[in-house]
C-alpha cells in the first residue's frame, strides 16, 4: 500500500469549511478569547494574593530568610556552608541599645550590624521607602521613620546630627551590660518604613556600621548574633537535626512555617473551582456550536465518505478548525488579559483581601508561566468539546447521513387536542426533539445565572453596618496617646456636643508589674508566645518568671456592665470598686474569650501590694483595646478604686453612643482640633471603608458571573439561530400547507419561553440550593456574613433570559422569511 499524503487537501477543505460558518466562528473565537481571558485574570490574581501574603508574612517577621539560628558555632557555620540547600546565609549581631527613658512613646531601641548578604537578601526587601545607604563609617545610623517621629523629628534630613545615650550589651537577660550609658552623637544616613511587628511592641531596630563596634568593648563571643538562611525546599527539620544539641542560648526559629494553618489553601481552591467552572461554561458553548455545525454539514461529510474520505482524515478536518479557532481566541483573549490584567490584578488582590493586607505587601504576578497555562487551558477545553462533534463527523456513513436530522423521531401523537393546543404542542415537541442540544444549552444558562446569583447572594450578605458592629462596639472612640494632657473639663464638652447620648472613659497604667503568685497564666503565656509573632526581646522584655509587665486599665460602671455581660457572670459591682476582682482581656492572636480561669494576681501601686481576685472568664480581644495587649492579658480595675487609693492614670480611651454618627464626629473633630497625639474613629467612618472594600468585590465578581452569562446566553442564540436556519425548509413546509407567519412566530416564542421557564425553575430550586450550600461555607470563614436572597438580582436575569429567548427566534425567523416559500423549500436540493 502506497502512502498518500494528503495533508495539504485537509487544511484547504477545513479552511472551506471555516469560510462558509463565518458565524460559527466568531462564537468559537468569542468563547475561548473569554475563557482564556477569565482564567488568566484569575490564575493572577489567585497566584498574586498568595504572593501578596508570603510577602506579609516576610514585612512582618522582618526578614525574607526563612530559618534563623541564634548565637551559631564556628562548626555550626561550616557545616552549613557545605549544605548545598541553603541560597543565602547572612549574620546580624545585637550591639547594643538606646536609652528612651526621654521619648516615652518608643520602648526599645536596639542596635544591630549586619553583613552585606543580611541586609541585601533579607532586611532590605522587607522595608520600604528606603531613604539614603546602610550605614558605612563610625557613628552613621540609619533609624525606623515612626521612630523619627515619635523623636519629634517630622523632617528628617541625610547627615542630620542625633544625640542618644547608649551602652554596649545588655541586649536580652542572657548578656550583661559591656559599659556604661555613655552620649553618643550619630549621624543619621538613612531612614525606612517599618513594616514588622516589634512596632506593635513599640520596639526598634537601628543599623549601625561595623567600624561602631569593631574597635569597641563589643566582640563576637560577648553580644548576640543571629544567622538567617534561605533554603530551597521544606528542609528545616533536616537542618535542624544535624544542628543538635543546642546549647543554652540557642534557638532555632523555622520562619516558612509560621502562619500556615488550615486555611492556606483556600484561595488555591477558590481559584481551582473557579477556573473549573468557566472551562465547564466555555466547554458548553464550544461544544454545543461545533456540535451543531457538524449536524448542520452531515450531508457534506457523508458525501465526503462516498469520496472515499477516511474516518482519521475527517477527524483531522475538524481539529484542524479548532486549532486555527483556538489560536485566534487564545490570541485575542491573552491580549485583552495582557492589556487589562495591570489593573484587575492589584485591584483583584485588594478586593479578595481586603483590609488584612498592607498596601506595601501587594505584590501582583504576572509570570509568563500563568498565560501559557491560561492558554493550555483554552486549548485543552476546545479540544475535548470537539471530540463528540468530530466522531459524529468521522462515522457517519452516507446513507446515515442523508436521514440525519440531528434529532430523535419523536412518537406519534394519537391524542385529540383542539386547535389552539396544536401550536403550543408542537413548540414543545421541537425545544426536545434535540435532547443533547437543549440540555447543554440549559446547562450553559444555569451555570452563568447561578454563578451571578450565587456572587450577589454572598456579597449582599456582606453587610458594612453590620460588619462594622462587629469590629466597632461604640459609635466614636477616642484614643489618647501618653503624651497627650487633657483638659479637665473635655468630658463636659464632649457630653454638651450634638447628638451624643452617653461617655465613658479608661485610664490606662503602662509598664505596670503584676505577680502571678497562683500560676494562672502559665498556659496562655506559653501559648502566646508560640504564635511565632511575638520577638524573643519582648517575651524577655516583659516576662521574669512568674512576674509579668501588663497594660492596667480603670473602667466605670457603664464598661464594667458591659465586661460582666460579656462573659455572663453575676458580679457585684460593690466588689468590683472595693478592688477585689479584676477582669483579663486576652490577645487577638490567642483567642481566650470564655476559656476559664481563676485564682489571684498580686498588683504592686504606690508602694503597696493589692491582692485580686480574677473575674471566672477572660474577656473577648477586642474589649475596649481591640486586642493590643503585651505578653500578658490586660488587666480591667475599677477607676473608683484607682482613684482612692492614688493610682488613677490618664485617660487613654473615650467612647461615645450618638444619635447621629456624622453629626456627632464632626463636633467631636472640632473639640480636639488642637490636641495632638489622638486619634479618633467612628462606626460611620469604618461603614464607608467597607462599602468601599466590599465594592471592589462585588464589582470583580459580577464581571466574572456577568462574562460566564454571556457565554450562556451566546450559547443560547447559537443554539436558536442553528435550529430556526436549520428547519426552514420544515417551516416552509408548514407555511405552505397553511399555517401562518403569526403561528409559525407564536411557536418560536413558545420554544424560547419554555427555555426561560426551565432555566427558572432550575434557578429558583436547584440555584438557591447551591447558594444555600455556599453560604455555608462562605459563613464559616467569616461569621458576620448573614443570608440574603438576591431576589432583585434573579428577576432581573431572568428578564434578560426571557427577552432574549422571545427575540432571537422571531428575529432570526423574520430574516429567513425574507426569502420565498419555494426557495426555503429548495434547500439542501
Amino acid at each position: 500500500m502506497f502512502y498518500n499524503d494528503t495533508r495539504k487537501q485537509i487544511k484547504e477543505l477545513a479552511r472551506k469549511i471555516m469560510l462558509g460558518n463565518r458565524r460559527r466562528n466568531v462564537f468559537v473565537i468569542i468563547a475561548i478569547a473569554m475563557t482564556t481571558f477569565l482564567i488568566s485574570t484569575i490564575l493572577c490574581i489567585g497566584s498574586g494574593y498568595l504572593k501578596s501574603s508570603d510577602k506579609q508574612r516576610e514585612m512582618l517577621n522582618g526578614t525574607t530568610a526563612d530559618i534563623i539560628l541564634t548565637n551559631p558555632t564556628e562548626q555550626q557555620i561550616q557545616s552549613l556552608q557545605q549544605d548545598k540547600s541553603i541560597t543565602y546565609m547572612g549574620i546580624s549581631r545585637q550591639i547594643g541599645f538606646i536609652d528612651t527613658a526621654a521619648y516615652p512613646r518608643i520602648n526599645s531601641v536596639l542596635l544591630r550590624w549586619c553583613d552585606t548578604v543580611e541586609w541585601e537578601q533579607h532586611i532590605f526587601p522587607t522595608i520600604g521607602n528606603v531613604n539614603g545607604h546602610y550605614p558605612t563609617s563610625k557613628n552613621e545610623i540609619m533609624l525606623p521613620s515612626w521612630v523619627l517621629e515619635r523623636m519629634g523629628i517630622d523632617h528628617p534630613a541625610l547627615g542630620q546630627t542625633i544625640t542618644f545615650s547608649f551602652r554596649y550589651g545588655y541586649t536580652d537577660v542572657h548578656w550583661q551590660p559591656l559599659s556604661n550609658p555613655e552620649d553618643c552623637s550619630f549621624t543619621l544616613c538613612g531612614w525606612y518604613d517599618d513594616y514588622s511587628s516589634n512596632k506593635m511592641y513599640d520596639n526598634a531596630i537601628a543599623y549601625i556600621a561595623t567600624d561602631f563596634w569593631k574597635n569597641s568593648v563589643a566582640n563576637e563571643t560577648n553580644t548576640k548574633s543571629a544567622l538567617s538562611l534561605t533554603v530551597s525546599g521544606d528542609v528545616g527539620n533536616k537542618i535542624h537535626s544535624y544542628l543538635e544539641p543546642l546549647n543554652d542560648l540557642q534557638e532555632f526559629t523555622d520562619l516558612s512555617k509560621a502562619g500556615s494553618g488550615k486555611n492556606s489553601f483556600s484561595p488555591i481552591i477558590a481559584a481551582i473551582g473557579l477556573i473549573l467552572t468557566i472551562m465547564v461554561c466555555g466547554y458548553l458553548l464550544i461544544y454545543n456550536v461545533l456540535y451543531i455545525s457538524v449536524t448542520k454539514d452531515i450531508r457534506m461529510y457523508g458525501q465526503l465518505k462516498t469520496l472515499g474520505t477516511t474516518e482519521r482524515q475527517m477527524k483531522k478536518v475538524v481539529y484542524h478548525q479548532v486549532r486555527v479557532l483556538s489560536f485566534w481566541g487564545i490570541l485575542s483573549g491573552l491580549t485583552l488579559s495582557a492589556a487589562t490584567v495591570f489593573l484587575i490584578v492589584p485591584f483583584g488582590i485588594r478586593a479578595l483581601a481586603g483590609d488584612t493586607i498592607m498596601d506595601s505587601a501587594i505584590s501582583p504576578s504576572y509570570s509568563p508561566l500563568i498565560f501559557i497555562g491560561a492558554g493550555l487551558f483554552s486549548f485543552i477545553t476546545a479540544l475535548i468539546s470537539s471530540m463528540k462533534p468530530s466522531k459524529i463527523a468521522s462515522r457517519v456513513s452516507p446513507i446515515e447521513a442523508l436521514r440525519f436530522s440531528g434529532v430523535n423521531a419523536s412518537k406519534k401523537n394519537r391524542s385529540k387536542t383542539s386547535h389552539g393546543n396544536k401550536v403550543f404542542k408542537m413548540a414543545i415537541s421541537n425545544v426536545f426533539r434535540n435532547k443533547k442540544g437543549t440540555i447543554l444549552v440549559l446547562a450553559s444558562l444555569f451555570l452563568g445565572i447561578s454563578l451571578f446569583v450565587i456572587v450577589n447572594g454572598i456579597l449582599a450578605g456582606l453587610d458594612a453596618s453590620y460588619l462594622a458592629n462587629e469590629y466597632m462596639n461604640d459609635d466614636i472612640v477616642v484614643e489618647v496617646s501618653q503624651q497627650t494632657n487633657l483638659d479637665d473639663d473635655i468630658l463636659t464638652e464632649l457630653q454638651a456636643a450634638p447628638d451624643v447620648q452617653e461617655i465613658s472613659y479608661t485610664t490606662k497604667l503602662s509598664e505596670q508589674w503584676f505577680v502571678d503568685a497562683d500560676n494562672i497564666l502559665e498556659k496562655y503565656i506559653n501559648d502566646f508566645c508560640a504564635t511565632g509573632t511575638v520577638p524573643q526581646e519582648a517575651i524577655e522584655q516583659y516576662a521574669d518568671g512568674n512576674k509579668y509587665q501588663a497594660y492596667v486599665f480603670g473602667i466605670g460602671e457603664q464598661d464594667f456592665n458591659e465586661a460582666a455581660s460579656l462573659i455572663n457572670c453575676s458580679i457585684e459591682y460593690e466588689d468590683f470598686c472595693n478592688g477585689e476582682i479584676a477582669f483579663l482581656a486576652s490577645a487577638t492572636i490567642v483567642p481566650y474569650e470564655g476559656t476559664a480561669i481563676s485564682g489571684k494576681i498580686q498588683l504592686p501601686l504606690n508602694g503597696a501590694n493589692y491582692s485580686l481576685n480574677i473575674a471566672p472568664y477572660y474577656l473577648p480581644a477586642t474589649f475596649k483595646e481591640d486586642g493590643q495587649t503585651l505578653i500578658a492579658p490586660n488587666i480591667y480595675v475599677s477607676q473608683e478604686w484607682l482613684e482612692r487609693i492614688g493610682a488613677a492614670g490618664q485617660i487613654n480611651r473615650i467612647t461615645l453612643q450618638t444619635d447621629n454618627s456624622e453629626q456627632a464626629l464632626n463636633a467631636v473633630n472640632a473639640i480636639f482640633e488642637n490636641y495632638s497625639g489622638v486619634t479618633i474613629t467612628s462606626k460611620v467612618e469604618k461603614i464607608n471603608e467597607l462599602k468601599a472594600s466590599f465594592s471592589g468585590i462585588t464589582f470583580l465578581g459580577n464581571a466574572i458571573s456577568v462574562i460566564l452569562l454571556g457565554i450562556g446566553l451566546m450559547n443560547f442564540i447559537n443554539m436558536m439561530y442553528v435550529s430556526v436556519n436549520s428547519r426552514s425548509k420544515e417551516l416552509a413546509v408548514l407555511e405552505s400547507v397553511g399555517m401562518t407567519k403569526k403561528q409559525i412566530c407564536k411557536m418560536l416564542q413558545i420554544e424560547g419561553n419554555t427555555y426561560a421557564v426551565i432555566t427558572a425553575i432550575l434557578i429558583f430550586t436547584l440555584g438557591s440550593a447551591v447558594l444555600y450550600g455556599a453560604f455555608q461555607i462562605v459563613k464559616a470563614q467569616a461569621s458576620y456574613v448573614v443570608f440574603t436572597y438576591p431576589f432583585f438580582q434573579i428577576v432581573m436575569s431572568l428578564a434578560i433570559v426571557i427577552m432574549i429567548c422571545n427575540l432571537v427566534p422571531i428575529l432570526v425567523y423574520k430574516v429567513e422569511a425574507n426569502r420565498s416559500i419555494i426557495e426555503r423549500l429548495r434547500v439542501n436540493e
